[in-house]
């Protein structure tokens, strides 16, 4: 049996931070809406969402991450790696590639905490793989 992602994730992977907000062009966005999939917003236009799935992206570490408060209500996050951003728990999207000390099962990473994944990307790839993402 073939395994279908959700496609809001799939597209929340290749998110750039780079890009510019679709509706105002001097934003750098900011949000990525699950509902809409793929719309770029900014903290001008995410009141068009309200009543939509959103999250907050951004950088630390030099990295996109996502708040665990938010990302786990639509993704399980267990076996992640979490860490802790100005007070609020966050994930990183892509592999984290920061040796530190344990190994993530699907790009070698190395960190110091005993979870098995150091990003949402990871453990996609390797639970998509085995048919068991939730």
């Amino acid at each position: 049996m073939d395994f279908e992602p959700p496609p809001w994730l799939t597209k929340l992977l290749k998110y750039d931070l780079k890009e510019r907000c679709h509706v105002y062009p001097v934003c750098i966005d900011n949000y990525y809406c699950i509902d809409c999939q793929c719309n770029r917003l900014c903290h001008l236009c995410d009141h068009d969402h309200i009543n939509h799935k959103t999250l907050l992206i951004f950088k630390y570490d030099g990295q996109s991450v996502v708040r665990v408060s938010e990302v786990s209500k639509y993704f399980e996050i267990s076996n992640i790696l979490i860490e802790n951003c100005n007070g609020d728990n966050v994930v990183f999207l892509e592999k984290k590639g920061n040796p530190l000390v344990s190994t993530c099962k699907e790009c070698s990473s190395i960190y110091i905490h005993s979870t098995k994944f150091c990003s949402i990307a990871c453990k996609f790839k390797i639970e998509s793989r085995n048919g068991r993402l939730k």
